[in-house]
């Protein structure tokens, strides 16, 4: 029955899916904040839990992943939380008619030349801030692969990050998320001016960001770098629209270099053990976080009830409880013994069951399809242009970012607020804010 019961959701998911995606207006081969988030939960959700099932990951069946049961609770809360996250979109679209506005390529226009001054200074900003992080860290992780170990590589790559002492998110506004919107947008401005100056603009801010990525030999990071760039691509030379026969030359070359950093940086030992590796990692090891979290709450702690809601400058009388942590940490306590400060991120639907069980899963899958439309919707009101196109992408990689974190770092998210203040400012610097005007009805 529980094979059964699998192979039901596991195979009418996807097919639901694309039914409901297309009563919202969706299109599955057009780039846009909806369909990225929703193929990134198909991919990291539901995929991954067929190894899971029938325990084809060794390792995650080594530690811990053993009880087809949860891995069916599992699947069946990430199907509830695709199905009711669009229903979210539909609900916004149908009964209040917040449609975005079809993007379109011959509405492109060209920066202005203080909007290209105002960028090429936001990215020595961006070289500035990541000079300043490196003198405040002992070790790189990248270079400490070279010379020492990969365990050696690992606690670095942690004192980079989660153990950083001082306020590293700061500084991954700037060299992160900032220096992706300057590399996308600079890559739309060459791509439409085709001048020696906007490619030699984007090849230094492209070095930057690759840097940026792999410093903390991450592989994730510059694997999303190189989709975001593929999908301005796209936007700029073919409205959005993606062919299929374009996407899987891309996939190929992404799975090589992921192969190439495996092997380098996480000590695989040939190309077989790293395609292993990395379809563990981005598949099962994705949501399998899941099934801990089913384990541990309520049983080893009680529902949370909002306690992992942001709490900006302390004003609320509670401090936040960091679950991606506590998760870890009781899963892998050695972790601590090693000085590693690990996290355990999943699905968003992880931190709302976590919060309020299972009722809250379709609720809070509900609420975060209806925000997403209605960004979706005031992001089209944009004029287009390379850095209109620049923050674009960059949020289809922010909310894609739902298959794998939590929901409430978004009600209250300072790098969606600094970003597009910092866009709207560039945008306006010229004096006055373009805003398109919906010319149809047909959706992004």
């Amino acid at each position: 029955m529980l094979d059964i019961g699998f192979w039901l959701l596991y195979i009418t998911t996807p097919i639901i899916t694309i039914i409901l995606l297309r009563a919202a207006g969706e299109r599955i081969t057009k780039i846009s904040i909806v369909n990225v988030t929703v193929i990134a939960l198909i991919m990291f959700s539901i995929l991954g839990t067929f190894p899971l099932f029938y325990f084809l990951d060794e390792y995650r069946y080594s530690i811990g992943v053993n009880d087809q049961t949860i891995v069916l609770k599992v699947l069946f809360y990430s199907s509830i939380n695709i199905f009711v996250f669009i229903l979210g979109v539909i609900f916004t679209r149908k009964v209040f008619g917040i449609r975005p506005i079809e993007f379109d390529s011959s509405e492109i226009k060209m920066l202005s030349q203080i909007q290209w001054l105002a960028l090429i200074t936001i990215f020595f900003l961006c070289v500035i801030v990541l000079l300043l992080y490196l003198q405040q860290i002992d070790r790189v992780a990248i270079f400490i692969t070279f010379t020492e170990s990969i365990s050696d590589a690992k606690a670095a790559r942690s004192d980079m990050g989660n153990s950083f002492a001082g306020k590293y998110h700061w500084y991954k506004l700037f060299m992160h998320d900032i220096g992706k919107l300057v590399t996308f947008s600079v890559y739309a401005h060459w791509l439409i001016t085709k001048n020696r100056l906007a490619l030699i603009g984007f090849i230094s801010s492209l070095i930057y960001s690759l840097f940026v990525a792999i410093m903390a030999t991450e592989k994730g990071p510059a694997a999303w770098l190189l989709i975001g760039l593929f999908m301005v691509y796209f936007l700029v030379n073919r409205n959005g629209s993606i062919p299929f026969r374009k996407i899987v030359p891309f996939i190929l070359f992404l799975l090589g270099g992921l192969i190439l950093g495996y092997i380098f940086f996480m000590g695989s030992d040939n190309v077989f053990s790293a395609i292993g590796a990395i379809f563990s990692r981005a598949f099962s090891g994705s949501i399998s976080p899941a099934y801990y979290y089913l384990e541990f709450f309520p049983a080893h702690q009680e529902f949370l009830l909002g306690r992992t809601f942001p709490n900006p400058g302390g004003i609320l009388p509670y401090e936040p409880y960091l679950y991606t942590i506590e998760v870890m940490n009781w899963k892998f306590p050695y972790h601590l013994e090693l000085g590693i400060v690990g996290t355990m991120p999943t699905v968003f639907w992880g931190e709302a069951y976590a919060n309020f069980g299972v009722a809250g899963i379709p609720i809070i899958a509900f609420i975060m399809g209806c925000i997403v439309s209605i960004v979706s919707y005031v992001v089209s009101k944009l004029e287009i242009n390379p850095l209109s196109i620049g923050f674009y992408v960059w949020l289809i990689l922010m909310f894609k970012n739902l298959a794998n974190t939590g929901f409430s770092g978004y009600f209250y998210n300072v790098y969606i607020l600094f970003v597009s203040m910092l866009v709207l400012g560039v945008l306006a610097i010229r004096g006055y804010l373009r805003v398109r005007r919906k010319r149809s009805h047909r959706i992004v």
